[in-house]
């Protein structure tokens, strides 16, 4: 059994003491937020246990050696805000950005290293409208698309949705190839549900169990995970803690969750899921080279930095697409 709940001791120390209560550090950096988000209303719970009748700890298990994974992640980044007037006087906002996504392919005897990278840029409009730029010397140019909706965050909503797309895409690529992938962000319904997929969730933004369930997951330790639970009809999910918090540090400080497919039964999600657990901690996020840390994955901290530095450097990116515009303030035939 878990031992008991750091809420429920904190909420008695706030009787005993009165507004003395105990103060926490949240480990990431403050320009990153908390991965910790839930609201006391945060809505109902969603998620059923299947594996045992309470959540309970499951401890690390032996790692398995010729185990090869690769973790798959995405960056995007918009350089420049647009717009253009339509025919009838109205504007219509765009943006020029980026996006680009890899993995990073864990091997034993091999080691590390960077695969299937690639880089888009592009200049997305929205109410229906295709806005080009012509390319411009140093290598810029740009794929023109649009979106029906008018909202001005509709361009950016476009830009994150395509980076999405290309990392599920590589993610099921290399998953059929038989690596066992991890996916930074939650298992979705259009993932392959037969493929090697793991969703790896940082930032915890509502409850998913029952309140007595969900308070219990704090008090996994470094390295355990939480029984299963079903969410929804297409993933299996449970909690992990990388590693031990320090004495300053949150409840939940160091706590992941995994999701795994539904259709692959649960027995197999039973399996994959010790195998994470023994797995990741091994590549948690370090704090002198992550603010991010220990949620951060180390392989997926290192991507990042090599993907944003493909996309090139920002300030020439914005300087070719105020180059590119204004190309077509000299021939607006070509802006259509």
């Amino acid at each position: 059994m878990l031992a008991s709940d750091p809420h429920l001791r904190h909420d008695r120390l706030k009787r005993q003491r009165g507004s003395d209560v105990a103060v926490y550090v949240e480990p990431w950096g403050s320009g990153y937020g908390s991965p910790y988000l839930v609201m006391e209303d945060g809505g109902s719970a969603t998620a059923e246990l299947v594996e045992d009748a309470v959540l309970l700890a499951h401890k690390p298990q032996e790692v398995v050696s010729d185990r090869r994974i690769a973790f798959v992640d995405g960056v995007r980044r918009a350089d420049v805000s647009l717009y253009q007037m339509a025919e009838d006087g109205a504007i219509l906002r765009g943006v020029a950005g980026s996006h680009a996504c890899g993995g990073v392919l864990c091997e034993p005897g091999v080691g590390a290293r960077w695969s299937h990278e690639r880089v888009q840029r592009l200049v997305i409009f929205g109410g229906g409208l295709k806005g080009r730029l012509p390319a411009v010397t140093g290598g810029w140019s740009w794929t023109a698309r649009c979106v029906p909706d008018t909202d001005p965050m509709a361009p950016l909503a476009e830009l994150q949705r395509l980076m999405r797309m290309r990392e599920l895409e590589l993610a099921e690529t290399l998953a059929r190839d038989g690596w066992q992938v991890v996916v930074d962000g939650p298992f979705h319904e259009t993932h392959d549900t037969e493929a090697l997929l793991v969703g790896y969730v940082k930032t915890h933004v509502r409850p998913i169990l029952p309140v007595d369930q969900h308070r219990r997951v704090p008090t996994l330790k470094g390295g355990e995970r939480s029984s299963l639970f079903r969410i929804g009809e297409h993933r299996y999910g449970c909690y992990l803690r990388l590693v031990d918090g320090g004495a300053a540090a949150g409840p939940w400080a160091g706590i992941v969750r995994i999701d795994l497919p539904y259709s692959s039964g649960q027995a197999a999600a039973v399996s994959v899921a010790d195998q994470m657990a023994a797995f990741l901690p091994r590549f948690a996020g370090v704090p002198y080279r992550d603010p991010r840390a220990p949620q951060n994955l180390q392989a997926i901290g290192s991507l990042e930095v090599h993907l944003r530095h493909l996309l090139g450097d920002p300030g020439l990116a914005v300087r070719a697409a105020r180059e590119a515009a204004a190309g077509t303030l000299d021939a607006p035939g070509d802006a259509a």
